[in-house]
Parts: structure tokens; sequence; C-alpha cells
């Protein structure tokens, strides 16, 4: 990092090790804060980058051997791709990120010095991999020929703004690549826009300048490879923001969508400093180092006009090169972690925190002791808790973690109490907060305000603008991640919906993450509240799954079953009648239903559904959402109007059917400790894929399954159901006997299609739960609760 080479402050650390041999990685296990811990978790040969991907996995590249090594947490890691790389000084393997669609297209993106007969330069290129490995005919250069001149100041880090543009750090070159200044401080190439030296370039997935970027005019061009052969008076179209003399690293707050990122970069020999990335912003090198004149320290007259002071720094007192940087992700560290900046020295080993209030008390690191280091992120660990992982230069690949994370307590006697449903959440772009979508393989905290003795709520998840296929997963804050998941995407594209019972940490938060980038919404349709062992509300009683209505027949005639058609319609409702039809009494012991609703949608538009109350306006939430023409199905539960019934608002809808799985009772029904929800542990009961439970459903044909242990004596069970690699069009429902009833829990459209719905599904006197598909299917059951006998 420094002029001399990045390695030179800890060369004699280099030479220790190499005499010490296997146990050298010791010398470079950090010493974390109290209650947290450090672990090896793989070793590597100079390890520059460290990248967690959405196929949760660790990427460890290593500099001079140019390879690219990946692993599974609690695995070894294995080469995925070596690479021809300029292998001297700085240059090398130096970055790494994965595509916003990384599950759709499986797109790496790196950053490496190339050999080009002779000569070395920079080059960010894109890379496919298919989980095994890496291909190098898949490469498709997006920059090149970046000037390296004196061979260090590569800078090397790559990232993904929220609007899905690579941000690329790239460095000084040591040395004026246009020999017109010098090397070290005298160096100006941080100045000449003509060059991408000394910048944060901004581009898209596929190389072009990103829309935004400060130059546009006719005294600009794109440089994407054209290097030191560019104009000297033609600004750089690439450039988003410069001034910087080796901005090592580069991390982006994935905590809110708004996309903040903040610039580690390196002194000359004073100052080492962070930055915060703003488009066309000029941080002042080399004629500021820090908040100061290059080589001052002290008494420093603010910035020049056009020029960006850094936010922290420090002095040669506390570390001679910055380098890692990343972002506590919110609820998932203890709570004076959230809104956390890490960011460390490789030279002094020291790591230190920059707060959410955004103060740093250089006097307190957060760590010490990691000697070497040179890139961390945050991913988890193979128990589900989120790991700080980091690499140091002679060590390898280590973790710091917390000690001790408790699992989201069981919780027994629980109601259900239904409310009028609102909107909690949102990620889209016009909501006030938060800002963006969210980015695939990261975490987001929801603050929810449930009512006194409330531990868990139903909640329905929304999945749209996908970028590709993935998956979401909801739980508890603060408590280790689950291996289930709640809602799926099969696409890019996709507009889906699922209804989940999500545990609530203590302060009613729990945590969302997202295998793909998209935006998540969030509507909550009732809390689940300690009673002690008894009640009269709030009861779940189920129902044998049976028909309600289908407004594909018209109203009035009788269903399959010879039961009547009780709907009305307007252009934008569905009104029902619930009481005393199927079951459900016809008086005012029932507070609300519970109901699969199996939407079709129009062929020329997207559109939804939302339940609420029957005479009540549209709470403005959604429970089923569908593309053109798809068909999807989602549980919902809805509050009993005082006329007795329920009303669906739709917007394109075609047409519904709707199911009647049971119902919830009101206080004035009678006091009993039957149909109270219990928690257990997410327990997967079924995987034909395995097979684990059933084999692969054979097309019309029950199959019987066993619910889990813990549910034992059950009138119920709360379980996640999800078909993949399906043969065709069709649907899948789940019933307590051999005979499949005409109702639905999962429909979907084509062949290998992967969609997932929540039920509350009753159990048969022995404890088991049949499932039916129209087609030939793999089938995934998650368990997650149950409901008293």
């Amino acid at each position: 990092m420094r002029h001399r080479s990045i390695w030179s402050a800890a060369a004699v650390i280099l030479g220790s090790i190499a005499l010490m041999g296997s146990s050298g990685d010791i010398a470079h296990a950090a010493t974390p804060p109290a209650g947290f811990t450090d672990t090896s978790v793989a070793s590597a040969s100079r390890a520059t980058t460290v990248e967690w991907l959405p196929s949760d996995q660790i990427a460890v590249l290593e500099q001079f051997t140019g390879r690219i090594k990946v692993a599974t947490p609690g695995q070894s890691l294995s080469t995925v791709l070596d690479l021809s790389v300029c292998a001297q000084s700085e240059r090398g393997l130096l970055g790494l990120t994965a595509d916003p669609a990384f599950l759709f297209n499986r797109w790496l993106y790196v950053y490496y010095t190339a050999d080009v007969g002779g000569g070395c330069v920079n080059r960010v290129s894109r890379f496919t991999f298919d989980g095994a490995a890496i291909n190098p005919a898949t490469e498709v250069v997006l920059l090149d020929n970046i000037a390296s001149t004196g061979g260090n100041h590569n800078g090397g880090d790559l990232d993904f703004d929220s609007q899905g543009n690579l941000l690329v750090a790239i460095g000084d070159a040591g040395r004026d690549p246009r020999g017109n200044s010098g090397g070290g401080g005298s160096n100006d190439a941080a100045q000449d826009l003509s060059l991408l030296n000394g910048s944060i370039a901004r581009i898209t997935r596929d190389g072009r300048p990103a829309p935004g970027n400060p130059f546009t005019g006719a005294d600009s061009a794109p440089c994407a490879r054209s290097g030191t052969n560019a104009r000297s008076t033609t600004k750089c179209q690439e450039i988003f923001a410069w001034g910087l003399r080796n901005p090592y690293r580069i991390a982006v707050d994935r905590n809110d969508g708004a996309g903040r990122f903040f610039i580690n970069d390196v002194g000359q020999n004073t100052l080492e400093e962070v930055n915060v990335g703003q488009v066309g912003a000029d941080y002042g090198w080399p004629s500021r180092e820090g908040p100061c004149p290059q080589g001052q320290t002290s008494n420093c007259p603010g910035p020049p006009a056009g020029v960006t002071d850094p936010i922290s720094w420090y002095g040669r007192t506390l570390g001679s090169y910055i380098t890692a940087g990343a972002f506590v992700p919110n609820g998932l560290w203890p709570e004076s972690y959230d809104g956390a900046y890490l960011f460390g020295d490789g030279g002094s080993g020291t790591i230190w925190m920059r707060t959410s209030a955004g103060s740093v008390d250089y006097r307190t690191p957060f760590a010490t002791g990691a000697f070497g280091l040179t890139d961390m992120t945050f991913g988890f660990d193979a128990d589900g808790v989120m790991a700080l992982y980091y690499v140091t230069v002679g060590g390898g690949l280590r973790m710091i973690r917390p000690a001790s994370v408790p699992n989201a307590p069981a919780a027994t006697d629980l109601k259900l109490v239904p409310i009028d449903s609102f909107r909690a959440y949102d990620t889209g772009d016009d909501e006030p907060v938060p800002a963006g979508p969210v980015h695939n393989g990261t975490t987001r905290l929801v603050d929810l305000d449930p009512p006194p003795g409330a531990t868990a709520a139903l909640v329905n998840l929304t999945y749209d603008a996908t970028a590709g296929p993935g998956f979401v997963r909801a739980w508890a804050a603060r408590t280790p991640r689950p291996t289930t998941s709640s809602l799926n995407a099969d696409r890019s594209g996709t507009i889906a919906a699922n209804a989940a019972v999500v545990a609530l940490a203590p302060d009613g938060s729990f945590v969302i993450e997202s295998a793909t980038t998209a935006r998540v919404v969030i509507d909550v349709m009732a809390w689940f509240v300690e009673t002690g062992g008894s009640t009269d509300d709030g009861r779940f009683i189920a129902l044998d799954p049976t028909r309600l209505a289908d407004t594909r027949i018209p109203a009035g005639r009788t269903l399959d079953d010879g039961s009547p058609n009780p709907y009305t319609r307007t252009a934008d409702r569905i009104d029902l009648d619930v009481l005393g039809r199927l079951d459900v009494p016809d008086d005012d012991t029932v507070d609300a239903v519970v109901i699969g609703v199996a939407t079709i949608g129009r062929s020329n538009s997207a559109g939804y559904i939302g339940g609420h109350a029957g005479g009540t306006p549209w709470p403005g939430t959604s429970n089923v959402n569908v593309s053109p023409s798809e068909v999807r199905a989602n549980m919902l539960v809805v509050p009993v109007g005082t006329n007795g019934g329920i009303s669906l608002t739709t917007f394109q809808v075609a047409d519904v059917a709707v199911d009647v799985f049971g119902y919830v009772t009101s206080d004035a029904a009678a006091a009993s400790g039957s149909g109270l929800y219990n928690t257990i542990a997410p327990t997967r009961s079924v995987d034909t894929r395995v097979p684990l439970g059933a084999s692969r459903l054979a097309p019309s044909a029950s199959v019987e399954t066993d619910t889990p242990a813990a549910t034992a004596g059950a009138s119920a069970v709360a379980q996640n159901i999800t078909v993949t690699n399906t043969a065709g069009p069709g649907w899948a429902s789940a019933h307590p006997g051999p005979v499949a009833p005409v109702v639905s829990n999962v429909n979907y459209d084509g062949p290998r299609h992967t969609r997932a719905a929540f039920a509350f599904t009753t159990v048969s006197p022995s404890d088991s739960v049949y499932f039916t598909s129209l087609v030939g299917t793999d089938l995934v059951v998650d368990v997650v609760g149950f409901f008293s006998d």
C-alpha cells in the first residue's frame, strides 16, 4: 500500500511465519472483544480477498497463485479457478464480487493484474461459476489496460451499488502512468480525469459507463480499454469519484438499501482515511492526505472548494496501511453493533468500529492482532451465526463471531389474534424508509410494534421484481439463522407472496434474508400472544379443508361437491358469506376464518388480492400476487365482518378459488386449552429429493407422511409446503385423510416450477398428513409449529 510495497510493513511477520511452518496461522489470530471468539477457518497463500456469495459459500482469492477458492461453511476450500496473473509487488488477484442475480446467471466479477506481452495492466472481467468450477473461457473483459506503472497502488475492490451498477476501486498506479509528475506523493494521476487511476469507477454489468456518472459531455468518452492511450483532455465517463491514492477496499451498507458506501484509502506518510462514496467527489489526493494538506497532521485548514474530506482518519501511532472494511448487518450481533462499520489496518493488525452515531474510539479497538489484514466480510457460519470472516496475508481465512447466540425460545399456548392487516415494511424505492431492494445474500432488520405478550407474528411476505431465482428466510433477531425458507422465486421478475409465522425478539424485531436481489414487502395479519394455558378467543379450530367458493362457476350454482357458491363480485371486490357454512359456526363465537385463496391472473397485467373483514375498507395490503396469466395460492387469516362475511379486494384478477381450513374463536366462545399455538424448531418432515418422508409425488396419488414427533397429538400443524421440479401445470394439496378433497394449497403453471405456500393443516388421528399433486412433483415440507388438540 505504501509506494514501496503493500507487504513491507508485514515483512518481519512474514519471515517468522516461514520459520514457524503450519502453526504460523496462530500469529495472526485476532483478539476480539469480550463475548466474541476468533477461529481459524482455512489456510490460504497470500490471501487478498474474502467474499460471501449468495449461494452460502465463502470465496477466497490468493494474490500470487491467481487461485479463487470456494467453500461452504464447515467445509474445506477448493480451487475453482487458476488464473494467470502478474505476481509481484502489489499486483495479482485482488478483488471479487457476485452479480445481483448470481443464483440465476452465476456471474462473478474479478479484478486482477494481467500480463499483456511483457507488461502488466489491471483488468476487470466477468466469469461464470457453475457452482463447482469457473471455466476460463467464460471470461468477458469489462475494463482493461488500467495502468499499474509502479507495481503498487492497484486498488482492486469490487461491489455493487443499490441500482445494480458495479463499483470498481482503482489506485493511482504508484507512479504517474503518463510520466508527467512522478511517483509516491508527487504522482498526480488521481487528478488526471483522462485515466481511471486514483478513482472509483462505476459501470453497468456489461461494462458501459453507468447512468448518473458525472462526466457525460462532449469533452468526455468511455475509457474502458484505452488506458494511457486516451486523450489527456478527455474525461473518462466511467469515473464516479476521484482524488484517491490507493482505495484498497470499499464496502456498501446493505442495511437499508440506500447504497451508502465507504472507501478505505491508504495514505502516504501521515494519515489513513475512510471516505463516504459520493458521485462527483474529489477526495484531494495528492494535495490532501486525510483532512490535511499532504504531509501535515495538525492545525489543518478545511478542504479547498470542491474537495471532500474523509469522515475518519488515523495516524502512524495507530497503524500504517488501512485495508479491510465491512458494515455490521443489523439485528444479528448485539444491538450496540447495529449500524456500525468495522475497518482495519494491515500493519498494526487493529480493527476499529465506527458506531451508528459516527464516532470512532481509536483508543478502544474492536480487535487487535490481525497482522497482515487484507479483507473482511460478513457471512453465516455452519451454525447459522453471523460471523466476520477476514483474511491476512500470512495467516489465511479466520472468523470472529459472538461466542454464544441463543436460539429463539420455544413458545407454548399462544393464542392467535387476527387484526386488520397493515404494511410493516416495503423496500420499494417510493417508500420513505427504507430506500431500496434487498441485495442478494444480505439481510434486513424489521421492527414491529406488537402488543404485550406477543412472541410471534403471522406475516405475509411478498417478492417483487426479483433479479433471478431465490428465496426469503425470516427469523427472530439476534438468533441463529434457520435452514428453512418461507418464500421462493423460480425466475427473474417474479411477483409472489407467502404467509409465514415469524418468531419475534423481545423488542418485536425479526430479520429477513433474500438470496436474490428483489423488492420485499411485509404485511402483518395476526399476532401470537401468550395466554397462560386457556382462553376463549384466539383458538384455531381446524377443519377438513373444503372449497367455499369458485368464481369460475357462476354465483349461486353448486360446486363439485354439491355445496352452494356463496359469493358476490363487483369490479374490484369479491364478498363471501362464511358464517354457518362448511362447519364454521353461525354465531358470534367466530372472530376470523383461515382460508386458502388460489388466484388466476389476467393475461395482460400483473394483479393481486387483499383480504379484509366484510363491509370494511381495504387496508392497502395484499395476500396473493400474480404475474399475467399465472395461478398462485396463499393462506389468509381474515377477520369476519359484522355482516358475517369477508371481502377480497382484487386488482387485475381473472378468478379466485377459496378454500376453508378452519376458524379462530372470539371472546364469546367457551374458554379452553385446545387450538392454541406452540412453536417448534423448524423441522423438515418431507423432502422427496433425498428422499425424506416420501418419494417424488406421482400424479393424483395421495401420499401419507408423518408429522414431526414434537407435534404428536396436535389438531393441526403449521407448515410451509414447497413444490419443485414440477412436471407441468397443476396444484398440490395437504389434507388429513387419504381421499383428496377439491382444494389446493400450492398452484403452479408449468414444468420445473418452484412454488411455496404456508398452511395450517388438520392432522389425522394417526398424526399424519396426506399430500396430493395433480402432476408429478418433488415436495419439501417444513413444519414450524402446531395447534393443541
